[in-house]
């Protein structure tokens, strides 16, 4: 028996499209620069409501479903994280990278729209590495969103004395942010959740919330 969706669910699908459908349109229009108010509205939004930008408007993660989608239909399986990439520091260096890449433009006056070579590193890395990959140790973007989001107010949280260590809000982690305790009950990385709500989808005891 198929699982309903729930108005949360369809109500990030259709943010997720609203999003890509603007991105789309400010590249047609060659106008990506006006992306960038988006997303330093989406960190400022990181310090309240954690990664909220990741989940609900980043157009990476809009691209990100439908190969999701087709790979798991066709049951194909993707390569895991190169063991050089699980340094943390590297995601920071590509993070550094990039801004002193913008930053050489705006000083050569060079107009370089690093947004859609970014975009397109992005599924290319995800066509044929797990998400995650791209989410935790890649994405630029997503580095900057991890340090801004550690106060922030909200977050997702799972209820760790009521956990029954099923598992199963791991599986479903597109950013590989649940860790596993000793207790083997589980714990969400806060800076490092992408605010989706998939893991709160699935829990069979209704154990993770989105609070303070």
């Amino acid at each position: 028996m198929k699982k309903k969706l729930s108005i949360k669910t369809v109500t990030r699908v259709l943010s997720q499209l609203l999003f890509l459908g603007i991105f789309i349109t400010l590249v047609a229009h060659r106008r990506l620069q006006l992306w960038m108010p988006i997303f330093l509205a989406g960190v400022l939004l990181s310090l309240i409501f954690n990664r909220f930008y990741c989940g609900w408007m980043c157009p990476m993660g809009t691209l990100f479903r439908p190969i999701n989608w087709i790979y798991g239909k066709l049951g194909i399986k993707r390569l895991k994280t190169p063991g050089f990439f699980k340094n943390r520091i590297i995601r920071y260096i590509i993070l550094l990278f990039m801004a002193a890449s913008l930053i050489i433009s705006f000083k050569l006056k060079v107009r370089v729209n690093i947004l859609i070579y970014v975009t397109a590193l992005s599924v290319l890395v995800t066509l044929f590495f797990e998400e995650s990959f791209w989410h935790h140790h890649i994405c630029p973007y997503g580095a900057l969103l991890s340090l801004s989001s550690r106060p922030s107010v909200l977050s997702v949280k799972i209820d760790e004395e009521n956990c029954t260590a099923c598992g199963l809000c791991q599986k479903v982690c597109p950013a590989d942010s649940i860790e596993t305790l000793p207790s083997k009950k589980r714990h969400i990385i806060k800076n490092e959740c992408l605010t989706c709500f998939k893991c709160q989808e699935v829990c069979p005891v209704d154990v993770i919330h989105y609070q303070s």
